[in-house]
């Protein structure tokens, strides 16, 4: 199964978290173009808030 366009993996390819697990790192870009290392909160609370495809014209 190919990766959707503009995606370079699939949920097959990504380890599914558990309670508790470690966040992996990531890198995001931000709404301003910064882009944003999970890393550099380290020590930090954080919260992630996905909403998938709800800015794309997927």
């Amino acid at each position: 199964m190919a990766a959707p366009k503009g995606r370079n993996k699939i949920a097959t390819e990504t380890k599914t978290l558990k309670v508790d697990d470690p966040a992996p790192d990531f890198t995001l870009r931000a709404h301003d173009g910064r882009e944003i290392a999970l890393a550099s909160f380290h020590g930090q609370s954080v919260v992630l808030a996905f909403f998938a495809f709800a800015f794309t014209n997927t």
